[in-house]
This record gives C-alpha cells, sequence and structure tokens, in this order.
C-alpha cells in the first residue's frame, strides 16, 4: 500500500487514522460542492480520523479533526505519519517537543514556568482520565531556569512517563562551593551525573527541584507503564529502558547519540554535538568560559537530529567561544573528514533566544534555510532578544533563494479585554491585553520534504490547539 493510499491503517491500534498529506487543506462543512463551507485548514501531518465506513478511496471523506469535523478529499489524506516537532512558546525559555514518525517523543527543556506543561496536558489530552503519554527521553541542554524550572511538574507527573533524563553535568551550587565547579587551567570540573548522591556539594534550590523531580520520575515510571499497557491504545507498546531502570545521566559528544535514537538501519537519529568533556588532572572537565553564566551556556547540549535527508540542529545557549570550540574539536578528529559540516542543518533553532553572541563562522558551517527563535519576555524587555544584528544575519549563508526565519515571539498574538472583561480588575480603567494565540512554531518532515509554520488569525475557542480557519504562515520545502 502507497503511503497516500488509505486502504486500512497499518496500526490496529488505531485502525481508522489518517494525516493530512499536503501542505494546507481546507475541510468543508458537506461534501456536496457548493453548500458547503470551509470549516478548517489543516497543515500537513495533522491526524484526521476517518468517520466513514468502509474508507472511501476516492471523492469526499468525513473525518474528525482537532476542535471539529468536515469533509476533505480523499487525496489529502495519507496513512504515513511525519516527523513532527513543536517549538513551544514559552516566553524567554526554550522548549522543544519532538513527536517521531514510529511514534515516540523527547522533550527538549521545558521553560521556566508552565508553557511546556500546558502544552503537553492539552496536546495529548491528559485531563481525560484513560489518556497517558510517554517521553524516551527529557533532556536539560543546561541549568538555567529558562530551561529547565518548566521541567519540574512534567517529570513528576502522575500521567507521564519520562524514561530517560539527561543534562550536562553542571549543576548550579550554592555559595560557598564553586559555582558550577572547580576551575582550574581553564576547565570546569565537578561533572556529576546523579547530585543527588551523599557527599555532594549543596545545590541551589532550583537544582535541588529538578533533582526531586527526577527522582519523582523515576518512581513514577513503572506504574505509569503499567497503567498505558493496559489499554488498547498502548497494548504491548510501551517498553521500560533497558534493564527497566530510570536513567539519570550526563549527556555528552563522547555519548555519540541521544538513547534510544543511534544511528543504525533506522534513517531517524539525534546525535550528541557537544559539551565534549576531556580528562584533566584525573577528573572530566569541560572548557571554562570565564563567566559562570557563560560557562553554562557555553556547554549546553547540542542536537542534531536526521531524518532521511532532513536535519535539524538544536543549540540551547551556545555561545561564540563555544561555536569556536565545538568547530575545532572536530576537525581533524574522529569525524574530521566531516570537519564544519557537522553542524550542517536544514533547520537552526538559534542558540540563547536569538542572543548577538554568535559566531559568522558557525552560521557559515550551518547553512540554514529555516531558523527558529524562542524568545519572549512576560515583564520589561531585559534581554532584548531576539537581537537586530542576528535576526539580520542567521540565513545570511542559506542553501536556498528563500529562506525564513520564525520567532515564538513575534507569532504571539496579543488582544485587549473587552470594558466588561476588565470589570473585575480594579476600578475597570486598566488597560489588560491577554495572549490570544500562542506563538507555537510547527515543524513537519517525511525525511524527503520539510514544512513549518505558525498560525495567524481570529481569536481560537476554548480548546487552545484546535484547527479552526487559521490562516497559515508556512515555509515549504519540496522534493
Amino acid at each position: 500500500m502507497s503511503p497516500t493510499s488509505l486502504g486500512q491503517s497499518g496500526d490496529p491500534r488505531v485502525p481508522s487514522y489518517a494525516y493530512i498529506a499536503k501542505p494546507l487543506v481546507k475541510a468543508y462543512s458537506s461534501a456536496v460542492p457548493g453548500k458547503r463551507k470551509g470549516v478548517a485548514t489543516l497543515f500537513i501531518g495533522e491526524w484526521a480520523k476517518i468517520l466513514d465506513e468502509p474508507v472511501p478511496q476516492a471523492g469526499p471523506v468525513h473525518i474528525k479533526f482537532r476542535g471539529g469535523d468536515g469533509y476533505v478529499d480523499a487525496g489529502d489524506l495519507s496513512r504515513q505519519r511525519l516527523l513532527e516537532i513543536f517549538f513551544v512558546d514559552v516566553d524567554q525559555g526554550d522548549s522543544i517537543l519532538i513527536q517521531t514518525p514510529d511514534d515516540r517523543r523527547v522533550l527538549i527543556d521545558g521553560g521556566q514556568g508552565g508553557e511546556a506543561l500546558e502544552f503537553i496536558e492539552n496536546k495529548y489530552r491528559l485531563d481525560k482520565p484513560e489518556n497517558f503519554i510517554d517521553f524516551e527521553a527529557v533532556v536539560a541542554t543546561h541549568s538555567d531556569i529558562d530551561h529547565t524550572l518548566g521541567l519540574v511538574k512534567i517529570l513528576g507527573h502522575p500521567k507521564i512517563a519520562v524514561k530517560r533524563f539527561y543534562h550536562n553535568g553542571l549543576f548550579r551550587r550554592a555559595k560557598p562551593s564553586p559555582d558550577p565547579g572547580p576551575v582550574k587551567d581553564k576547565r570546569v570540573s565537578g561533572l556529576e551525573d546523579d547530585p543527588g548522591l551523599p557527599g555532594n556539594p549543596r545545590l541551589t534550590e532550583d537544582m535541588i527541584k529538578i533533582v526531586e523531580a527526577a527522582r519523582a520520575a523515576k518512581d513514577n515510571l513503572p506504574g505509569v507503564v503499567k497503567q498505558m499497557n493496559r489499554l488498547p491504545r498502548w497494548q504491548g507498546g510501551v517498553e521500560m529502558p533497558p534493564g527497566d531502570r530510570f536513567v539519570f545521566k550526563r549527556l555528552e559528544a563522547a555519548d555519540g547519540f541521544l538513547p534510544p535514537f543511534e544511528s543504525g538501519s533506522s534513517h531517524f537519529s539525534i546525535e550528541v554535538l557537544w559539551p565534549r568533556a576531556a580528562l584533566t588532572g584525573g577528573k572530566l572537565s569541560y572548557p571554562s568560559y570565564g563567566a559562570v553564566d557563560k560557562t553554562v551556556n557555553g556547554n549546553s547540549i547540542v542536537l542534531r537530529l536526521r531524518y532521511g535527508r532532513c536535519k535539524i540542529l538544536m543549540t540551547g545557549d551556545l555561545n561564540t567561544r563555544a561555536m569556536d570550540d565545538l568547530l575545532a574539536s572536530y576537525t581533524g578528529g574522529p569525524v574530521g573528514a566531516r570537519g564544519a559540516s557537522v553542524v550542517d542543518a536544514d533547520v537552526y533553532k538559534a542558540a540563547h533566544h536569538g542572543s548577538q553572541d554568535f559566531n559568522i563562522k558557525f552560521l557559515q558551517a550551518v547553512k540554514p534555510d529555516v531558523a527558529v527563535i524562542s524568545s519572549g519576555d512576560s515583564g520589561y524587555d531585559k534581554h532584548g532578544h531576539p537581537r537586530a544584528v542576528l535576526m539580520g544575519t542567521i540565513t545570511r549563508y542559506s542553501k536556498t533563494e528563500k529562506p525564513a526565519v520564525f520567532c515564538t515571539e513575534l507569532a504571539a498574538c496579543y488582544s485587549r479585554l473587552s470594558p466588561e472583561e476588565l470589570r473585575g480588575f480594579r476600578d475597570g480603567t486598566a488597560q489588560i491585553y491577554e495572549r490570544s494565540i500562542k506563538g507555537i512554531v510547527h515543524l513537519r518532515s517525511d525525511g524527503e520534504r520539510l514544512y513549518l509554520g505558525t498560525v495567524h488569525g481570529r481569536k481560537p475557542p476554548e480548546e487552545s490547539l484546535a484547527n479552526v480557519n487559521w490562516k497559515w504562515d508556512i515555509w515549504p520545502r519540496e522534493k
């Protein structure tokens, strides 16, 4: 059966599901031409539950989608599931949700507040008693709270099974301990797999929260997996990590790949490119970049996802000096034949929210066709991200004539509250705005084609992720 034919689903657990096969597909209220209106605009890769029985192989098909139902042409549907990546709008911070074509999930960072958890709860409808979800891995690229603090409630959530939690090993320490570790000869040591073990230096309060959340994830895992495997959708499909044990571990370039997404027969993998530890004075260490924040950011976990011929580079809060070191570490090394191409990517998740602390040589090596910037300020604009020079330079070395830059902060929309809505605030004269559209950047790929998009248009319904008549701003790359 070809991916574009409907036939029967290849997944017996969800026999009536298909996916949108074209960049943008209009769903209509009726199957009868001339007596229908558009009820939704669906982005490629969106799920569609087929309501017709038997399944039509041509003509209009009645489908249910998130937020409603309508009719699309059979040629607009496919049984092939795509790679989905969501760059979640978490204000100032990072959070990236990866949903693989074989229905596995990875979360990279979680922002500082509750936005990432809210997105996960909404997307997977965890408000329903029978719904659970599992993550093969959760990665904290580094210990800044705008990347890690939002992970606390996710790791400890009673309906989320986290199998592996990875970090870069540099946990912020409370004084008088050296923060984030002892520095000697421009190297920082004190790298930890599990900083909660007895005798380790006392951590900051925020780091203690992260470690305690990892303990909660470990305790939750067997019970959540057991509950999932009782349900028809997950029957026999949720596996524990090797040894049936939760993994809490430092991740670095020597690991090669993010488990369980190693390179092999599959054409999907996630490479670990940075940080790179060295043995100095009998201790593992990373480069020190002077100030604590520079050292913490510069040793962010850098990942490159490969799916078919599509590559997505995710760089945490990498800075200029670290970009130099990353490129230099692969010159003449075990992958020296690739040289700077080790960071070559179609999509570049910009380092450090669009900071001006970037390296031209690095961008020349990445050559991104599309850049995604995760930024935002819920109070005063104290960071000024994204910076103008970065915005003007980030796709300068693109391989395409029409590169694109998406930014979560620019994609978010706000609306003024009405006088009636304002009556509950003071005397009703204050001007207050609410976020009416989340600034989520959506990515879809089948390993050949690659699409990114954001929505704009009218205020959404109560269900924030529902498909309505959005207008989509998309960047396409055809075969």
